[in-house]
């Protein structure tokens, strides 16, 4: 009797085991995939940035296409939310009161697609 009770003892073990090691397998594979997003998202957030600093200067062609660049890359990786902010910077780029509010409205969900706290409110 007591050889089966270590029998079973043992198969619990073993089976808890290799389910704790395929639970910490999916929540490793699960957290590359959402830090691979993360800094998908945040390198193309950050050229988009640059790009939209550099065409504000230059005013420049090839200021605007790598603004364009840029706005296709975070068309690939980003929420439609973002999206919608970046077209608005788009549209609003002959009024200048409208052109603050769509950017103010950019930060906001850049930050909320980043999970970045807004210290301001």
């Amino acid at each position: 009797m007591d050889f089966t009770i270590f029998i079973s003892l043992l198969t619990a073990f073993g089976f808890g085991s290799i389910v704790t090691a395929l639970v910490q397998s999916w929540i490793s594979k699960k957290f590359k995939i959402d830090q691979r997003s993360f800094d998908e998202r945040k390198a193309a957030y950050i050229g988009l940035l640059e790009a939209y600093h550099k065409a504000a200067i230059e005013g420049s062609d090839a200021a605007a296409k790598e603004f364009a660049y840029w706005q296709m890359r975070c068309e690939l990786v980003s929420p439609p939310t973002v999206r919608r902010a970046i077209q608005e910077m788009i549209e609003t780029n002959d009024d200048a009161n409208a052109r603050h509010i769509a950017q103010e409205n950019l930060e906001q969900e850049l930050r909320k697609d980043l999970k970045i706290s807004n210290f301001a409110e």
